[in-house]
């Protein structure tokens, strides 16, 4: 648990979920900064409460839990790792999960939460009701909007106070700061999992995201593995092309995936070798696609698999179920993989190395050629980046396991 520094809630710059734009642009952050502005709207900010660890509340007895959780489809997912410990301490709960529509697929089907709303619906009833406990693990407007209504006996993680996001108690300090200065994000040394766990004041055993694959998503992964021609190899290896638009590193180059997929396809002749992207990466993917096609007419390769960037997001679970190995960039894919158990390889470049966690199934890879790692920049204007200077040789050594 720490103390903040000083932070300017009211400065006219400060946003509660993101850096500010000197943050970003200059480095430097609120103490001494020269271009802080106080917002003569903005009052005055409560001090922060110490929070009471839910490892030292009563295990015994109902209790009512209401988590919300907005953001990226990805981070929901990574956020269920919080259930199992939950249900350990308090064997005799019920989970309230509050999202948005786009993540349901990755949550209807887990038995450890009861209920499922969006943000979208009616949720007059549930403001109306009080819970035991109620959490919130991300310090955005929308999530920290909806935590202030929701009346509960504790509360932990993020709300609006003078409507701007702010911690509840103590224990949410340290993610809080790592979201609204780089500096901070940079420094961290531990995993998601570990932090949201400290968020609660609940002891962080190792466990994992989950998604569970009911009878129909198994079925329909049957129906995609006899379309797709699987059924030939003896496994796949999927490789994830996606990594979205908003950082423009995210996702590895053209040259290192088709490299990547090329040495595969040489060395493992029985195992598929699958590319995959999100729609969102559609021109990307077709580049690639474009090259791979060309490389297996001139060789006679048929062991390269294309599943395209225009998949349901049912579609796209049970296309990762099939693979024995994943290769993704820190994506939904990733958080995707490490839930299903899947022996996964990642890289990383723009955003932290270290709150990822292959949970020993794995290797996370990263550039040791620059100095600029996690820098959450949208743009890069380097000529020597974090992605090419990732060998595909490198990636591939990782991948072809023994008995592959």
């Amino acid at each position: 648990m720490m103390e903040l520094p000083v932070i300017h809630f009211d400065c006219t710059r400060f946003h509660g979920d993101r850096p500010c734009a000197p943050n970003k642009e200059h480095g430097v952050f609120c103490p001494g900064c020269p271009y802080y502005e106080k917002d003569p709207a903005i009052g005055d900010f409560p001090p922060i409460p110490v929070g009471i660890p839910m490892e030292s509340i009563q295990s015994d007895g109902m209790k009512k839990i209401i988590i919300v959780k907005l953001d990226a489809v990805g981070d929901v997912l990574r956020t269920t790792s919080i259930l199992p410990s939950l249900k350990h301490k308090f064997p005799e709960s019920s989970v309230t999960w509050i999202t948005r529509s786009r993540s349901y697929e990755v949550l209807k089907d887990n038995d450890m939460i009861s209920e499922i709303y969006f943000v979208s619906d009616e949720l007059e009833h549930v403001y109306e009701a009080t819970y035991d406990i109620a959490i919130n693990l991300d310090s955005g407007a929308d999530s920290c909007e909806v935590m202030s209504r929701i009346k509960a006996n504790l509360a932990y993680g993020y709300t609006l106070v003078n409507t701007r996001p702010f911690p509840i108690n103590a224990m949410a300090n340290e993610w809080y700061l790592m979201g609204v200065d780089d500096n901070s994000k940079k420094r961290n040394q531990k995993t998601y999992h570990e932090i949201i766990h400290e968020i609660c004041g609940l002891k962080y055993e190792g466990v994992e995201p989950y998604i569970y694959l009911a009878a129909d998503k198994r079925a329909r992964a049957a129906e995609i593995k006899s379309a797709s021609g699987l059924d030939k190899f003896s496994s796949m290896i999927l490789v994830n092309l996606g990594g979205g638009n908003r950082w423009q590193y995210k996702k590895w180059t053209a040259e290192g995936y088709t490299e990547l997929v090329m040495i595969l396809s040489r060395r493992m002749p029985g195992t598929a070798i699958a590319i995959i992207a999100g729609d969102e990466d559609m021109e990307f993917y077709q580049l690639i696609e474009s090259a791979l096609k060309e490389y297996a007419a001139q060789t006679g390769t048929g062991n390269i698999v294309y599943f395209g960037c225009n998949n349901s997001m049912e579609d796209f679970i049970c296309i990762v179920s099939l693979a024995t190995e994943v290769f993704t960039s820190d994506s939904l894919c990733f958080h995707i993989a490490t839930a299903l158990g899947k022996y996964t390889v990642g890289i990383v470049g723009p955003t932290s190395f270290t709150e990822l966690d292959v949970f020993g199934s794995g290797k996370i890879f990263r550039s040791d050629k620059v100095d600029c790692l996690c820098c959450y920049l949208n743009k890069c204007s380097r000529e020597i980046t974090c992605m090419n200077t990732l060998k595909a040789e490198d990636i591939a050594e990782a991948l072809i396991l023994p008995g592959n």
